[in-house]
């Protein structure tokens, strides 16, 4: 059984289709990686998953308190008026059974696994380097106890030394806590080490999907060959 399905799901923005007629499903312990160029759809049909905005047509079917994001962006999605405890406690708000030593304690817990100390919780994210600050939002999602994680170009602003540090993170994660990743990217070499399905969008349409080592191996799109020759042969 699907932990999320998307069935024939549509957006248009002034008239330009966005994203058009997809479809796909997400099993427990599934590692998608929805790949494509800028203005290929992307992250218009992760903000329909996440429900940030509404589907001109079809429907995502998703369990409650199922999803969790994290952006692009550290910098943008950490209010920087807050410290670490204030932005961590956030993703507790809801759990009115827990004590604040819980409470401490719980989120002590989450920076340990993310490879963080309890020490930051009074400090502020200017006060973090780029990856530091993606392993604070990565703690603040996993505090709401998501079954998904949905990854938007999660690592794209960080240097190659920490976008593999973040992604051999995540992948401890996926193990330890039994996650669903949906990895939204454009970059197929970071994709091909880290994702084991793929979903190639074009022009706002999935235009190939399949495992991972089967579409790379003997793609039958001609713009997934095309992303291929760009990202594998182009610099040989």
């Amino acid at each position: 059984m699907n932990i999320l399905e998307v069935h024939n799901v549509s957006k248009s923005f002034k008239g330009v289709r966005a994203v058009d007629g997809v479809s796909l499903g997400l099993r427990q312990g599934d590692n998608l990686a929805i790949v494509g160029e800028s203005g290929s759809g992307k992250t218009t049909l992760a903000k329909m998953i996440m429900g940030l905005i509404t589907p001109d047509e079809g429907v995502i079917k998703a369990g409650r308190g199922t999803l969790q994001m994290v952006f692009q962006d550290p910098v943008g999605s950490l209010d920087p008026l807050w410290n670490v405890r204030s932005i961590l406690k956030e993703a507790l708000w809801h759990n009115r059974t827990l004590s604040g030593r819980q409470i401490e304690e719980k989120m002590a817990s989450m920076l340990t696994k993310v490879g963080l100390s309890s020490g930051i919780l009074g400090r502020f994210p200017h006060e973090f380097s780029g990856g530091e600050r993606q392993r604070i939002a990565i703690a603040r999602c996993l505090l709401a106890c998501p079954r998904v994680l949905l990854l938007d170009e999660a690592v794209s602003a960080l240097d190659t030394l920490v976008q593999k540090q973040i992604t051999d993170l995540l992948k401890t994660l996926k193990q330890d806590l039994g996650l669903t990743y949906i990895f939204i990217s454009h970059n197929l070499r970071l994709v091909r080490r880290f994702s084991d399905k793929i979903a190639v969008m074009h022009q706002g349409k999935i235009v190939e999907q399949g495992l991972m080592p089967a579409v790379l191996e003997a793609p039958q799109h001609p713009y997934t060959r095309q992303l291929l020759q760009a990202a594998f042969y182009t610099h040989l």
